[in-house]
């Protein structure tokens, strides 16, 4: 039986790699992925003795087609994803697949790790978290995901732009602290821009903001704005966005969303505010 493991290489550097994923990526014969994440992973020197295959941006489906192949042939293969493979990752389109070619589960579990057949051979799949970008970009801001937040590609090429549009008004009337994946490419110019215009119909113009690229990568920059200077800001596929609720900040030099303990407690003294009672429900309406 062949072994396949879903990995989650973190924001792209050998301290933000995971443990396990380190140990996953040692123990495998085959590693494939996509050109730009083998070649951190080369400059790693976790690809050492390993057969190596590299595909393009939009190889997803050929990545996971050969993964499964290789496994089911009784190989141990890492298919590498950047930050988590199951957010917008390698996991989804592994699954699909396997569903569209009829595998079935053999070992009767829920969840993952399992054992699953198809025509005689099985595979072992497993998948390996990593940090996703949003995590990572928020430990460069300081604390801007401390509250409700929602993760938005404004990538059209497999979701309709309508459908992203009627997400981020969603987002917007929710207050939801707003994180924005792939939100520009030599292609997609406009969609950063008409995103922040949405969401300004929900909250004001000064709302904090920030643009980070190559997280923790050689390039590293990052970028404190406001919803309105998003409209004219420059991104790219390396860059993460991310825009902050009513409630966000910026202080000294991070983004700060309160966790809302400023609501229920006076934060000088420790003692709660009139009304409010540790371990009992928020009595305020308005926060």
């Amino acid at each position: 039986m062949g072994e396949l493991y879903l990995v989650g290489m973190g924001p792209g550097d050998l301290p933000g790699l995971t443990l396990a994923a380190k140990e996953a990526l040692e123990g495998a014969e085959v590693v494939i992925g996509y050109s730009t994440y083998i070649k951190l992973l080369e400059e790693m020197g976790l690809l050492v003795g390993k057969e190596v295959v590299r595909k393009g941006m939009t190889e997803e489906l050929d990545r996971a087609e050969e993964a499964l192949e290789r496994a089911l042939a009784g190989q141990r293969v890492a298919l590498v994803s950047g930050g988590d493979p199951g957010i917008y990752g390698m996991a989804a389109p592994v699954l699909e697949l396997m569903e569209e070619r009829g595998f079935r589960r053999v070992d009767g579990g829920v969840g993952l790790p399992g054992r699953f057949a198809q025509g005689g051979r099985e595979v072992l799949l497993k998948v390996i978290p990593g940090v996703t970008a949003a995590n990572a970009v928020a430990s460069l801001l300081g604390s801007p995901l401390a509250h409700d937040t929602c993760l938005i590609s404004l990538s059209d090429l497999l979701t309709p732009w309508p459908l992203i549009e009627r997400r981020l008004h969603a987002a917007g009337q929710g207050d939801f602290v707003v994180v924005l994946y792939n939100p520009q490419s030599k292609r997609r110019t406009w969609q950063l821009g008409k995103s922040a215009e949405i969401l300004l119909q929900y909250r004001p113009p000064e709302t904090p903001a920030a643009l980070v690229k190559s997280a923790y990568r050689k390039r590293e920059e990052v970028t404190l704005t406001t919803l309105e200077g998003l409209k004219e800001a420059e991104a790219g596929m390396l860059t993460t966005v991310v825009i902050g609720n009513r409630h966000s900040r910026f202080f000294e030099g991070t983004l700060l969303t309160p966790r809302g303990y400023g609501l229920k407690y006076d934060l000088d003294t420790g003692e709660p505010l009139p009304g409010e009672t540790p371990g009992l429900s928020l009595r305020r309406r308005d926060g």
